[in-house]
């Protein structure tokens, strides 16, 4: 549990220390991007020299480029070697950082905030709390205590990370404090309107198509409660579609009553398989760690080196074990 002390003292270091790079996991989602951004441009304003870097060689999601400061994220081979400060950011396991390991290895402080369960406490200061709704919601706490220039641009990254952890304050983790840090947020500018516009309804046309692709390859396995689809090369090929833009298609098909788990495989660009996870009853976190994955109890995903109808059959028994 993170006590206010550890809050104080990790906003201590950040004003004592002048280099930092802060990080996140492969696949970064939008707590993600938005804790790295938002605690980014929080240091920059304190006068700190920080790099804000991404685990991986890929495209940034289309949804999330409008948020404050993203056009500021480098490739892994744009980030320097070592820095004095390494900060990584809703990263469960020291492995989720990719292609940065060497570099935070290479720091003299490896810092670890996250909110997921099954995080491994691999930093030499570690503030990890899964009572956290998201990872937002711990830079927010740092954010207040360092309080110089948290403006609105700080504010948006935030509710960002807030608003996608939390389902749109649907899930189960949403809790009175995710409501407080929203009322918060909007005061501070922050308007739910034009956060909702360009996460959810942003869509390319190419997308939408996709999309359609998607919701009629649906798969629904009655013996398992689970209902699933894949995206294949072809599908993105045939549709011009681009696989950053599917990060949210999982919840369209997590609307089927009859479902307990929903399921999307993904063909990546180096033949790996990318399955995203969601359920109403099953602890899919740990069928996700099964895989070497992770997540959270209702939303989870890993990567698996194996083909989609492999993969389907593995996942499959694995949630047949949680659901006895």
């Amino acid at each position: 549990m993170i006590t206010n002390e550890d809050l104080d003292s990790l906003a201590e270091v950040m004003r004592q220390e002048d280099n930092f790079t802060i990080a996140t996991h492969v696949f970064p989602d939008g707590d993600s991007i938005g804790s790295v951004l938002a605690l980014g441009l929080l240091l920059q304003k304190m006068g700190k020299r920080v790099f804000m870097c991404w685990s991986e060689n890929v495209a940034i999601p289309p949804h999330y480029s409008f948020v404050p400061g993203v056009e500021m994220l480098k490739k892994p081979d744009d980030c320097p070697a070592a820095t004095r400060v390494f900060i990584a950011v809703d990263c469960a396991s020291f492995q989720r950082l990719g292609k940065l390991q060497e570099n935070a290895l290479k720091a003299d402080i490896l810092v670890n905030i996250d909110h997921h369960r099954d995080n491994t406490k691999f930093g030499k200061v570690n503030l990890v709390d899964e009572n956290y709704s998201a990872s937002a919601e711990i830079i927010y706490e740092l954010a207040k205590r360092l309080d110089s220039g948290f403006d609105q641009d700080i504010a948006v990254c935030l509710y960002v990370g807030l608003v996608t952890d939390t389902g749109r304050f649907q899930y189960g983790n949403t809790t009175e404090r995710s409501f407080e840090m929203a009322l918060d947020l909007v005061r501070r500018g922050v308007s739910p309107r034009y956060i909702f516009e360009n996460v959810y309804e942003n869509l390319s046309y190419a997308a939408l198509k996709l999309l359609g692709r998607v919701l009629a390859q649906a798969r629904f396995l009655p013996e398992a409660n689970l209902i699933y689809s894949v995206i294949t090369h072809q599908d993105l090929r045939e549709t011009q579609a681009i696989i950053e833009e599917t990060d949210n298609f999982i919840d369209y098909l997590r609307t089927v009553k009859a479902a307990d788990v929903a399921l999307i495989f993904k063909e990546m660009a180096d033949g790996s398989i990318k399955v995203s996870m969601r359920s109403k009853k099953v602890d899919i976190a740990l069928v996700a760690e099964k895989f070497g994955g992770g997540g959270h109890p209702n939303a989870a995903g890993f990567s698996s080196s194996k083909g989609i109808a492999e993969t389907l059959e593995d996942v499959v028994r694995e949630i047949a074990k949680r659901s006895q």
